[in-house]
């Protein structure tokens, strides 16, 4: 089971140490009640929050690393495969990565927080090792990384689904084996309440998935092997260590 944030951001109209306290207690609310909510799990936050200057103003942010939570109930509550979540609190902002671990260097007076990443998210293969270097620059994160792969062209694939019976039919970047993504599955989709979809998807090999998008979250029908994160405006979901898919934000939500 694993919990996700991508690239949230929360306005409070608070000074900026109260609206980077008020994020982290945030955080620190939800993945307790996550573990609450799964058999009455007991939740330990652990030293998953450090007060570190990610900006050079001078004032103390907060990096909160899920790796360091733990929960009686679920020993892989917080973690995937591609490693465990990791928050940036500045002010009130919050941005979020999938990390397989951080630390910050000084670069001739700029400060870098540097992130081990899942060798997917560099262009690789998932069991390589790589590294993001970001800095903060007026009022986000900056970084370079190869852009996001485009799907193979829709025409080359069958669409087995009949377009009146969903509200949306789309191709979905898809992939096996690595997350490369590089093809593309025929997706059925049927929304409910904003937020909330259920995703009909063929996978390469002509499996079927469902996937479910509700508040914030994916589950996946027969399979316990689901890890996703949210980067952007794309949902990157894997399951099994085999499968892999990109769902935009508007499969869900629509536009």
């Amino acid at each position: 089971m694993q919990r996700v944030l991508f690239a949230v951001a929360v306005l409070f109209l608070t000074p900026p140490h109260a609206g980077a306290q008020t994020a982290t207690d945030g955080i620190l609310a939800e993945a307790r009640a996550a573990c609450e909510s799964f058999e009455g799990g007991r939740f330990e936050p652990g030293d998953a929050v450090t007060e570190v200057d990610l900006t050079g103003d001078g004032q103390a942010d907060h990096l909160v690393d899920e790796g360091r939570f733990s929960c009686s109930s679920a020993a892989s509550m917080y973690c995937g495969s591609g490693g465990c979540m990791l928050h940036a609190v500045v002010g009130d902002s919050v941005t979020s990565w999938q990390a397989t671990g951080w630390r910050t260097i000084d670069w001739g007076g700029a400060r870098i927080l540097l992130v081990g990443r899942d060798g997917g998210w560099c262009g690789g293969a998932g069991a390589e090792v790589c590294f993001e270097a970001l800095n903060w620059s007026g009022d986000r994160f900056l970084s370079v990384r190869p852009a996001d792969p485009q799907p193979a062209a829709a025409e080359d694939a069958a669409m087995p689904y009949a377009t009146d019976a969903y509200d949306a039919t789309a191709f979905l970047p898809c992939s096996l084996d690595e997350p490369t993504q590089d093809q593309s599955c025929p997706a059925a989709i049927l929304r409910g309440a904003p937020g909330e979809a259920t995703i009909r998807v063929v996978a390469p090999d002509g499996t079927e998935r469902v996937l479910e998008f509700s508040e914030g979250s994916i589950t996946a029908q027969g399979t316990d092997e689901l890890t996703w994160a949210k980067d952007g405006d794309n949902w990157y979901v894997g399951i099994g260590g085999r499968e892999y898919y990109i769902v935009p934000e508007a499969a869900v939500f629509g536009g």
